[in-house]
């Protein structure tokens, strides 16, 4: 169904992953909006469930690595800007944050 209205600001923090919301999600925001997403399965994305991560994020994690928080931001941005290439729309980050 077609969107009445955007939004100029979506928080997106869902307990868990937010890949099942990433779609409507940047559907619902407005052009120049702001989409706001946290993600708390880093056991995904840092690689201790490879499978699961490329079902959700279409992203392989390497699990050894010293740099698993930027990895899991990387996965992160590439799946939400995935999405918005499939409605002709893009992202460009302001701030990343990998605690």
């Amino acid at each position: 169904f077609p969107l009445k209205g955007r939004y100029d600001v979506i928080d997106l923090d869902p307990y868990g992953s937010a890949a099942p919301f990433i779609d409507g999600a940047v559907q619902a925001v407005a052009d120049g909006g702001m989409l706001n997403v946290t993600c708390t399965d880093m056991a995904v994305l840092s690689g201790n469930h490879p499978e699961t991560c490329f079902a959700k994020y279409r992203s392989m994690p390497i699990h050894k690595g010293r740099y698993l928080h930027e990895l899991a931001l990387r996965i992160l941005l590439q799946s939400l800007e995935s999405q918005a290439n499939k409605y002709g729309r893009h992202i460009v980050p302001i701030a990343s944050f990998g605690i």
